[in-house]
């Protein structure tokens, strides 16, 4: 079971079962007496942060190998073997119906959206008929069959070099894995209700599937860590919204934390660490709680170096719920808000209506402070359904962003502007286009902004006149462009971790090229003091502010400084460590 998954390896006909990983529930006694008595054995992995937060509890491990078998069948039993099928997929389907109701119970419409993508892909006529000709044409069980079939599917879906659509090869496994779980035990209790998991575990998967991410949220999970790359999975979508502390990308996990284990999940610096050391565990049990502090608006907090130099801190955010994290650690406002994602699962465009409301909501729930509403960040990795599909032999390369909107979705980008204007009434707001590449990009955009700010005066709707129109910088040619830009915006908010990647020309999920993405690259930060050399040049040196990852990362917000940025955006849950970053930078022991 460790290592790397093996499910549909290819085997000889001549085998009569198959061992194959599917990611199933099956429970593995934990042993609750384990202590870990191993001080300065701890081993600590790497992997990518999903879902902020730190989990500290015990292994559970969800994955498991199910036998399946591989059996020849005589032409007279190839109806019954079909019903036998039929039955399976039925049960299966009726057993999503209850997991989408408990889902959506207390929980968000998301969550309900994405298991109906699930059952629309149980739905699948095509594919069920595919197999239950297999079963006729080749005379093998259903078991066989369906292994067969979601081997080609799920080949077809990973030779695609687009994320999410390689993600949605996790969704068939997990759907496979669900029928061959009822095909070998009819008439069993769904693995899905185990009442055996106790709460407050940390479940760790070779795979991210929806079940398992329901599971967790049920089970009360402590935090997920996966092995899986698959960061645009539906898995993945609904532990962040379930806020489920979440490390996926974890190499050698498998290997390495066995049932029973103590596990940390640092979610906030995409950390595993098996068989924590004592003083490593009270380390995160202090920050843990220093993280989870209680809900409650604390005013703003003005953020200094200890030369007293000016920092604006603001917190990047996509969804209404993690509002409270912005109010209850201080932050000056929402340096970010990434609208696609509460439409990502739905596979809806929002109309104007939903959209007013959304962003009445969050600017009403901000407080009075200053809230950034980026227009949809959609294609490369960020799809809304069928409605964006992959375009090109590199989608990151292609139509994405605001190239999207001027390239025939200007109506969409209209009417999510006369939404974020008209909801601006209620507090201080801007606007921010994505992936910006020309001054071009700019100008064009500027003029659907001013038609519809001139189309809602002509109808005589309320809309605020105050609102502030920004561009993304995440390519390096708008980066190179940034004193042009700046002149025709009123501010500009530095996406770092597409500019990393475009810059150095290596793919961030892409692990075989992750180590050109690094931040203290020479390359990338003669760039970075190029962007704020051009900002200071023009006085503007406050209308830039760093909103990726790196402005979350302690290590680099004193070289930030020194720079000459004077605004971040960042993570909620990095507003302490950031703070106390700057706190002890002294800028004056930088000046001749």
């Amino acid at each position: 079971m460790h290592g790397r998954p093996k499910m549909f390896e290819g085997q000889s006909e001549t085998d009569s079962r198959s061992n194959v990983v599917y990611g199933k529930r099956f429970h593995m006694a934990t042993d609750n007496n384990r202590t870990n008595d191993n001080q300065g054995t701890e081993i600590l992995l790497q992997g990518i942060s999903v879902c902020p937060g730190i989990g500290i509890s015990r292994v559970h491990r969800v994955d498991s190998v199910i036998d399946v078998p591989r059996t020849r069948i005589e032409s007279d039993a190839v109806q019954s073997e079909q019903e036998r099928y039929t039955h399976a997929v039925a049960t299966a389907r009726h057993q999503l119906q209850r997991h989408i109701a408990a889902a959506h119970e207390g929980s968000t419409m998301s969550s309900k959206a994405i298991l109906d993508v699930h059952e629309a892909i149980l739905a699948d006529t095509y594919f069920h008929d595919r197999i239950r000709e297999r079963i006729a044409t080749n005379c093998k069980n259903a078991e066989w069959s369906l292994e067969e079939e979601a081997h080609k599917t799920i080949a077809e879906f990973d030779a695609m070099r687009d994320s999410y659509f390689q993600a949605r090869g996790e969704d068939i496994r997990d759907m496979v894995g669900n029928i061959l779980t009822i095909l070998a035990t009819p008439g069993t209790p769904e693995s899905f209700s185990q009442s055996e998991i106790s709460g407050d575990q940390v479940f760790v998967s070779q795979h991210l599937f929806p079940s398992s991410a329901v599971l967790a949220y049920r089970k009360h999970a402590a935090g997920f860590a996966s092995a899986s790359h698959a960061l645009s999975s539906h898995a993945a979508i609904l532990l962040k919204g379930f806020g489920i502390p979440t490390v996926a990308g974890v190499q050698n996990l498998q290997a390495t934390a066995q049932e029973g284990d103590e596990i940390i999940v640092d979610g906030m610096n995409g950390l595993v660490i098996v068989r924590p050391s004592r003083h490593t565990l009270d380390r995160y049990r202090a920050l843990k709680k220093e993280t989870e502090s209680p809900e409650e608006v604390t005013p703003a907090t003005p953020c200094f170096t200890r030369d007293g130099t000016r920092v604006f801190l603001h917190a990047n955010i996509e969804n209404l719920d993690q509002i409270r994290l912005m109010l209850n650690r201080g932050f000056e406002g929402i340096g970010l808000f990434r609208t696609e994602f509460f439409i990502l699962t739905s596979g809806q465009m929002p109309g104007e209506t939903e959209q007013y409301e959304t962003y009445r909501r969050l600017i009403s729930k901000a407080a009075g402070r200053t809230v950034v509403i980026r227009t949809f960040d959609i294609g490369a990795d960020k799809h809304i359904g069928l409605l964006q599909k992959c375009t090109g032999n590199n989608p990151s390369l292609g139509v994405r962003g605001i190239r999207r909107h001027l390239s025939g979705h200007t109506e969409e980008l209209r009417i999510q502007l006369r939404a974020i204007l008209r909801a601006g009434v209620a507090g201080n707001v801007g606007v921010l286009i994505p992936m910006v590449t020309t001054l071009d990009d700019v100008i064009h955009t500027k003029k659907h902004f001013n038609t519809v700010r001139e189309n809602l005066r002509r109808e005589g709707l309320p809309f605020s006149e105050e609102v502030s129109f920004g561009a993304m910088i995440e390519t390096p040619a708008a980066a190179i462009a940034v004193d042009s830009i700046l002149q025709e915006v009123d501010f500009v908010s530095l996406g770092t971790n597409d500019l990393l990647q475009y810059l150095m020309a290596a793919d961030r999920d892409n692990e075989q090229v992750l180590h050109y993405n690094e931040a203290g690259n020479g390359s990338f930060l003669w760039l970075l003091q190029f962007i704020i050399d051009k900002a200071i040049e023009s006085g503007r040196q406050y209308d830039v502010t760093i909103c990726g990852e790196i402005a979350s990362q302690p290590d680099i917000i004193p070289q930030l400084l020194r720079f000459g940025y004077r605004s971040f955006s960042i993570s909620p849950v990095a507003a302490a460590p950031v703070r106390n970053a700057c706190a002890q930078t002294d800028l004056a022991l930088e000046k001749p």
